[in-house]
């Protein structure tokens, strides 16, 4: 059965975010608000209501079998007992442990963090568009610039992305062809110009302006970097997206330890959050959304959850281009938001619901739309091969 939209934003009996809440910041709103509108009026895509709920079950049953720490293969951060029936903290990858990411300045091995905030400052720069070259995924992309940084730790220092050539920068992902060159060098360009004239070149001091909110930390990045001002037009009105400058506060938060409300759940993560503050430590990061872009829209169509019509996916499937800002990308892009949203909402309902110890029935099962979209993002590169193809669009934006 397809969804439909009532004016109260329910979803045949699943409740959709509701525009009239309004909590968080001005971004993270304006992201829900405005793909709720798109999902109503879309011609192209459409949202299966009874597969987002059987998808939702497949989930939780994961859950509940403590299968998730098998297919990602890894823990969180913590000391979460997984042979615990009754924990019910889901894990994911941590932020250093496929070896990708530099962290190596991190306070829990000696350092204040300085280097992993620009890091991933300059990570989600450039964390767009991989596509047009064969086999760069995010992967190359991440282990590329960490190698860099460890190479040179000034490599990152804002003069030197204010200065930096279009030769330099392709030569940090050499032997692969970076897509797109020239516009992910005004990017950093732009990344460099704003640090050196308003955050004294660090990264750190600009996250400290947010005061540990992440709604606010992503209204900044808006706010200062054109360049993650990720939006269209549809039907002549603005639909926002932000894909990048959530995507930043949600790795600023995975690397420093997933910490919310300021409690610390391990001897790691007492460290990291008592020195240096732990700046990354937001309370409100339920408040982002999933991060819109090409793996996890991949997997709800291969699901089920996401319905394309018959030309939309002749287009997908063949791989021929969606313009950016065309109608069947922006829906694709807004019904991906609200497929996730529903997805966590029925979660959290039917773990309780369904749940058998009587023990765990009064338990609030916790995991954010951030979480939720890594793990979804994770089943996708593990299936991505054996899937139909995702969408082609060729944007700075993701």
């Amino acid at each position: 059965m397809m969804t439909t939209i009532t004016k109260n934003g329910i979803y045949d009996n699943v409740t959709s975010f509701n525009p009239n809440i309004q909590r968080g910041g001005f971004s993270c709103n304006a992201i829900k608000s405005t793909t709720y509108e798109v999902v109503q009026n879309a011609k192209f895509v459409s949202i299966d209501n009874d597969k987002v709920k059987e998808f939702a079950n497949v989930l939780i049953e994961k859950f509940k079998k403590n299968e998730i720490e098998k297919l990602l293969n890894q823990q969180k951060i913590g000391n979460e007992d997984k042979d615990d029936p009754s924990n019910n903290a889901i894990s994911y990858i941590e932020w250093d442990e496929c070896g990708w990411h530099y962290c190596d300045d991190r306070v829990d091995k000696g350092g204040n963090g300085t280097l992993t905030m620009q890091y991933i400052f300059v990570i989600d720069t450039l964390n767009w568009c991989f596509w047009p070259t064969k086999d760069f995924e995010y992967e190359q992309l991440a282990t590329s610039l960490t190698n860099v940084l460890r190479k040179d730790q000034n490599a990152f220092n804002s003069e030197n992305l204010l200065n930096l050539t279009v030769e330099e920068l392709q030569s940090w992902f050499l032997p692969y062809v970076l897509p797109m060159p020239m516009e992910r060098l005004k990017k950093l360009h732009e990344l460099g110009y704003v640090l050196h004239t308003n955050f004294n070149g660090l990264a750190i001091n600009f996250v400290e302006q947010a005061n540990n909110s992440a709604t606010r930390l992503v209204d900044l990045i808006v706010q200062y970097l054109p360049g993650f001002r990720d939006h269209g037009i549809y039907n002549g009105k603005q639909v926002f997206f932000y894909k990048r400058a959530q995507i930043l506060v949600g790795d600023l938060w995975a690397a420093f330890g997933r910490q919310t409300n300021f409690t610390i759940n391990s001897e790691k993560e007492s460290i990291i959050n008592n020195n240096n503050n732990n700046k990354c430590n937001f309370p409100d990061i339920s408040e982002l959304t999933m991060f819109a872009d090409y793996r996890v829209p991949q997997l709800l169509r291969e699901e089920g959850l996401m319905v394309y019509v018959d030309d939309l996916s002749k287009k997908v499937d063949n791989l021929i281009e969606l313009p950016s800002n065309s109608m069947e990308e922006l829906e694709i892009r807004s019904c991906t938001i609200q497929c996730v949203e529903m997805l966590l909402q029925v979660i959290k309902s039917n773990y309780k619901n369904n749940n058998n110890d009587e023990n765990e029935n009064n338990k609030t099962f916790q995991i954010t739309s951030v979480e939720l979209d890594w793990l979804l993002w994770q089943i996708g590169e593990e299936r991505c091969k054996k899937m139909k193809p995702h969408h082609r669009t060729l944007t700075v934006y993701y």
